[in-house]
């Protein structure tokens, strides 16, 4: 503990302040957790467990009243969050889902009402909480985590708890994620589970191109799900990614509604798909879906530019290796259509060497 102060040990929460006046407790426990770095053990705990023994609804309001200060301290005091949001797990401990709904629905229906939320420590408290309990997220929740964990300026702990969640698959909300969702729980017992194994694999997936690990990884997953499924199922969702959101969630990258605003998840999803199609034989439904995706990817979305570029790219690097007249004659028909610079010097590229 060098470098710290040890907290004294016998000085409970009504002596920092009086109880009764939340916004002065508040204040003494930031300076607290600023003085010994978000340690609230030093004391054996006694601090916490004093605030643990208010009634519950006094208890509950200094929680409300903690959470809303994290996010004026991701601004101006970012190191300190991480002490903060760990107050409000352990302030949460114990209380049921009732207890907590002042504080939870709140943080609960912003989640699911945003593409992302900018800083994660209050998500990270809420989920951290929820999970403790053993209660289950709504996948609206669920979704926001994963995206926040992607986007957020101060993802706090978000990236490790989201890869907690295998449920969904995909993100609800996109039209094309909506579908998937609706072919998986119409399939069969067996068929349901060797598709979510498809779709969790390509969820890996970490860029545009794939490495030899990967798609050795996903050969057998693609064989056991067949690659005539496989091209009919991506052929239909491709064909869906232009299509707006159905939801109205807030967008992250502008004011107003994500109609056309990435869900990080799901692309990453849509990369590993137009990977996993190269390890089928090549068929003109699979250059098709391919150069859709392409396209739809580098639609233009205010306050972002082309949507996911990464994807594009993955796309185009799938027609390539799959090669074949279908493959280079969607990829002609992109050199024609598209402006995005980077994909277009892909085609060039590719086409080119076919041509030598």
């Amino acid at each position: 503990m060098e470098g710290r102060t040890p907290m004294p040990q016998h000085q409970p929460a009504d002596r920092l302040a009086d109880s009764r006046n939340l916004e002065a407790v508040a204040r003494s426990l930031h300076r607290r957790n600023a003085e010994h770095r978000g340690d609230w053990t030093l004391d054996g705990g006694g601090l916490v467990r004093e605030l643990r023994s208010w009634p519950a609804e006094r208890r509950v309001r200094l929680l409300v009243r903690l959470s809303e200060a994290l996010e004026e301290t991701a601004v101006h005091a970012p190191p300190e969050c991480r002490g903060l949001a760990a107050l409000n797990v352990l302030l949460a401990q114990g209380l049921s889902a009732q207890q907590l709904a002042p504080w939870r629905e709140p943080l609960l229906a912003e989640a699911a009402g945003r593409l992302a939320l900018w800083e994660g420590w209050r998500l990270t408290a809420l989920v951290e909480t929820e999970l403790a309990a053993g209660r289950h997220l709504p996948d609206a929740v669920v979704a926001t985590v994963r995206r926040s964990a992607v986007l957020a300026s101060d993802p706090a702990e978000l990236p490790s708890l989201a890869r907690q969640f295998t449920e969904p698959p995909v993100n609800p909300g996109e039209p094309w994620a909506d579908r998937a969702l609706a072919d998986l729980a119409a399939a069969g017992p067996g068929a349901r589970a060797r598709r979510r194994e498809l779709l969790a694999h390509a969820a890996t997936a970490t860029g545009a191109r794939p490495t030899a690990k990967w798609l050795r990884a996903g050969q057998p997953l693609v064989d056991a799900v067949g690659p005539e499924r496989l091209r009919t199922a991506a052929a239909e969702w491709f064909a869906l990614t232009g299509e707006p959101r159905r939801d109205a969630v807030a967008s992250f990258h502008r004011s107003g509604p994500a109609l056309h605003d990435p869900d990080p998840f799901n692309w990453r999803v849509l990369q590993g798909l137009a990977a996993l199609l190269t390890l089928t034989p090549p068929h003109p439904d699979t250059a098709r879906a391919l150069a859709t995706l392409a396209g739809t990817a580098l639609i233009r979305c205010r306050g972002l530019g082309p949507r996911s570029p990464r994807t594009a790219a993955a796309a185009i690097r799938a027609l390539t290796t799959l090669g074949g007249p279908d493959a280079r004659t969607e990829l002609e028909r992109l050199a024609g259509t598209l402006t995005h610079k980077p994909t277009l010097k892909a085609i060039t590229t590719a086409l080119t060497t076919w041509n030598s």
